[in-house]
């Protein structure tokens, strides 16, 4: 599985920055356990974004092509670091390990955006800019409204991550129900296309014209008692 071989490169890691005593190969030890660890958080981090996400879409991991590839070339350094270690420092050997890891990362990591974004698709809820710029100015859905236009710049902001980590994962999760939950309690059952026109123009700078102010607008506002909200002006023009 993929986390094995995230395993598989750490264990190598930990190996290598305990070659670290070595005085003689100290420096090049230092940069290739380096590039280990760097290598063994990408790997971390995809592979718990594929597992989160694969749980949460009903989907079965699947190993990458590379991935077998990558975890010969770890095994060949691995035993040339035992055999000779002045060689395989010095040799192409990691050059192979670091060519053939970055490839199956790249494998991993596009699995693990290509989930994310199928995920976010699939649970993001539609909601209406419309509906809300029109009950922007609503006393009784003012707070709801401001709540929700916060919640989807969470959620937009989240979903631009390349490889969310499991935390973003859950917060965007949160955010998701809890956009839910406040759309939930607005009542856009009610609004039609007249009542919607004349809200979003008595909001504007402009304001509302009185042929907008129909039968339906004026029943709606009476039904919550806003009639008194809303003023008539004399128009500049």
């Amino acid at each position: 599985m993929i986390v094995d071989a995230a395993k598989t490169l750490k264990e190598v890691a930990d190996e290598v920055s305990l070659l670290r005593r070595s005085q003689q190969h100290g420096q090049a030890l230092a940069s290739r356990a380096s590039a280990l660890e760097a290598f063994v958080a990408r790997a971390e981090l995809a592979t718990r974004t594929v597992d989160t996400l694969s749980q949460r879409l009903a989907e079965t991991p699947s190993r990458p092509a590379q991935l077998a590839t990558a975890l010969g070339a770890i095994d060949r350094w691995r035993a040339a670091l035992d055999d000779d270690l002045g060689q395989a420092l010095g040799g192409d050997l990691f050059a192979e390990v670091q060519d053939s890891v970055e490839r199956a990362l790249k494998d991993i990591e596009r699995r693990a955006a290509s989930a994310w974004q199928r995920y976010t698709a699939q649970v993001t809820p539609e909601t209406s800019a419309e509906i809300l710029g029109a009950l922007a100015a609503d006393p009784s859905a003012r707070s709801t409204v401001l709540s929700i236009r916060r919640l989807a710049e969470v959620i937009r902001s989240l979903r631009e991550r390349a490889i969310p980590s499991p935390d973003d994962i859950a917060a965007f999760d949160d955010a998701v129900s809890n956009l839910r939950a406040a759309w939930s309690t607005l009542d856009v059952a009610s609004l039609n296309d007249e009542v919607v026109a004349f809200l979003r123009a008595a909001n504007s700078d402009r304001g509302a014209s009185l042929s907008q102010l129909t039968g339906p607008v004026q029943t709606w506002l009476a039904e919550r008692n806003l009639e008194s909200h809303y003023v008539i002006r004399p128009s500049d023009s």
